[in-house]
C-alpha cells in the first residue's frame, strides 16, 4: 500500500462536501455522478476513502488524538498557551461546542462517511468482475464502520447516513439512537468479514483484510457488552493462524517493520508521497507530555516503558515518544498508524471470555500473560487473579501498558465505567455529561431542530 496514491480526493472534487448539513453534499455533483464509469474509476473512490483516514484531523494528525488520548489519563497538554488553549481545553474538560477541534474530527469522520456512501451508492452500476466489487464493497463497508464506531463512541446519538445525500435531503437528518448506530456497524462489518480476502500482494499490503474486519466487529461487540458475541468473533482471529505477536514490542513499531504479522489495520503513509506524509505523533518542543501516573506503572523488566520515552530527532526541538519515532525527511515521516493489532484482539478476547465466565485458569488467562511476557512482565499466576473483578483489573491495565498513545484509553475507560475515577486520580473532577463530547456548535446551528438535532446534555 505504500505504493498506492490515495490522494485522489481532489480530482474528484469531494473536498467541497466540507460545508453545511454533515459535509455529505458536494457541490460537485453532477461531476461525482458522471465520473463512475469502470473498475479503475471505482478503484479511485475507494482509495479516496482511504485517504480520508490520513487527514490531520484523523490518523495524520493532533485532532484525533486530542479527543482520545489527552481526553484520558495517558498524555496531556503542556502548552495551555498554543492555539489559544484548543486543545488544553479539550484535555482539560473545559472546551464548549464551539471548540474547532471537536467539528474538525466530527467533519472529517462524515466526509469519510460520504465517500464511502458516493461509491457504494454507483458501484453496482459499475460493469465488473463480481469477486473483486465484493472486495471494493467490503473495504468500504469496514472504512464507513471505522468511522462511525468513532462518531457514536465520541458523540453518542448521531446521524446515520448510509447513502448519498444531496444538500435538501441532508436537511432531514436527525440524530439516530446509539443501538441504531451500532446495528448498521454490525451489518457492514459482516458483510466486509464475508467478501474481504485474508490476504493481498505486496502491492496491495495494508488495504482491509477479513481479519481487521472481524476484529473491528469483535471490538463493536464488546464495547456494547455483547460478551458471547464478541468471544465468538475474536476466537475466529486468534485462531485464523493470520496474526502473530512480533518477539518484542518494539518490533511491531521499527519503521523498517510496518505492517508486519501483527497488525490486523493500520492507516498507512509515505515519504514517496508529499500528501502521504506526516509530522512526528505527540510533537512537543517544551517538555514531557506523558503522564506519570503511567510511567510509574511499568515494571522494572517491562520493554514497554523504553516505548514512551522522548527522542528528538537531529536538528530540532521537537521530540516525541520512541513508540513512533522516525528521523523526519524536510520536516515530515510515513510512519504508519495502527488502528488494530494483534495484543489488542488477544486483550479483548481475554476481556470477553471473563465477563461471559471467570475461571482461574484456560484461554483468557493465556492470552493475557501471552501479552505480557512479550513485553518481557511476569506472567500472572491463577492466584493473583482470583475472582472476575480482579481479572476485568488486570485486563484494563494491561491495555493501557500496552496500547498507549494508539487512541484506545479514552474508549476503554468509558466502556468499563472507570473514566471519572481515572481522571480523578490524575487531578481533573468530571461529570457525566462529560462522558460525551459536545456536538459541534455550527451543526446544532445549520439543523435547528432541537427536538431531532439537540446537543447533548450539559453543552
Amino acid at each position: 500500500m505504500k505504493k498506492i496514491v490515495f490522494v485522489l480526493a481532489a480530482f474528484l472534487g469531494l473536498s467541497a462536501c466540507e460545508k453545511d448539513f454533515l459535509e455529505l453534499a458536494p457541490e460537485s455533483q453532477p461531476n461525482v455522478n458522471d465520473f463512475y464509469k469502470n473498475a479503475g474509476d471505482i478503484l479511485n473512490g475507494v482509495n479516496a476513502a482511504y485517504a480520508s483516514l490520513q487527514t490531520g484531523s484523523l490518523y495524520g494528525g493532533r485532532d484525533f488524538q486530542d479527543l482520545t488520548e489527552y481526553r484520558a489519563d495517558n498524555v496531556f497538554d503542556n502548552d495551555p498557551s498554543a492555539n489559544s488553549g484548543l486543545r488544553y481545553n479539550v484535555d482539560r474538560f473545559l472546551a464548549g461546542s464551539e471548540n474547532t477541534i471537536f467539528e474538525s474530527v466530527w467533519r472529517r469522520l462524515y466526509l469519510t462517511v460520504y465517500r464511502c456512501n458516493i461509491v457504494l451508492d454507483r458501484i453496482d452500476g459499475v460493469e465488473m468482475d463480481a469477486a473483486l466489487r465484493n472486495r471494493y464493497k467490503g473495504e468500504l463497508q469496514f472504512i464507513r464502520a471505522l468511522a462511525y464506531f468513532h462518531l457514536v463512541q465520541l458523540w453518542g446519538p448521531v446521524p446515520l447516513v448510509l447513502k448519498d445525500q444531496t444538500t435538501e435531503a441532508s436537511r432531514s437528518n436527525v440524530r439516530n439512537t446509539v443501538a441504531e448506530v451500532y446495528a448498521a456497524l454490525e451489518s457492514d462489518l459482516k458483510a466486509a468479514a464475508t467478501n474481504l480476502p485474508k490476504s493481498y500482494a505486496a502491492a496491495d499490503l495494508g488495504r482491509v483484510t477479513s481479519g481487521a474486519a472481524k476484529g473491528l466487529l469483535g471490538k463493536v461487540y464488546l464495547t456494547q457488552k455483547k460478551y458471547p458475541d464478541a468471544v465468538t468473533t475474536l476466537r475466529e482471529v486468534v485462531t485464523s493462524g493470520d496474526f502473530t505477536l512480533m518477539a518484542t514490542p518494539a518490533l511491531v513499531f521499527d519503521p523498517k517493520n510496518e505492517y508486519n504479522k501483527e497488525i490486523l489495520f493500520a492507516v498507512r503513509f509515505s515519504l514517496a508521497n508529499a500528501s502521504e506524509s506526516h509530522g512526528l505523533y505527540y510533537s512537543s518542543q517544551i517538555g514531557d507530555f506523558v503522564e506519570p501516573s503511567l510511567r510509574n506503572l511499568y515494571g522494572a523488566t517491562d520493554q514497554r516503558k523504553a516505548l514512551l520515552d522522548l527522542r528528538k530527532p537531529t536538528g530540532t526541538q521537537n521530540q516525541t515518544a520512541v513508540k513512533f519515532f522516525e528521523e523526519p525527511t524536510n520536516n515530515v515521516v510515513g510512519t504508519d498508524f495502527p488502528v488494530l493489532r494483534y495484543a489488542d484482539v488477544l486483550l479483548m478476547y481475554a476481556e470477553a471470555l471473563n465477563e461471559v465466565g471467570y475461571q482461574a485458569t484456560g484461554d483468557a488467562l493465556t492470552n493475557l500473560n501471552a501479552v505480557r511476557t512479550r513485553a518481557g512482565a511476569p506472567a500472572y499466576a491463577s492466584a493473583e487473579l482470583p475472582n472476575q473483578a480482579a481479572f476485568r483489573d488486570a485486563v484494563l491495565l494491561e491495555r493501557r501498558l500496552e496500547l498507549p498513545l494508539e487512541l484506545h484509553r479514552w474508549y476503554d475507560l468509558v466502556r468499563t465505567g472507570r473514566a471519572k475515577d481515572a481522571l480523578k486520580a490524575i487531578g481533573l473532577t468530571i461529570q457525566d455529561f462529560q462522558l460525551l463530547f459536545p456536538i459541534p456548535n455550527s451543526q446544532v446551528q445549520i439543523y435547528n431542530n432541537p427536538t431531532g438535532f439537540p446537543q447533548n446534555q450539559g453543552y
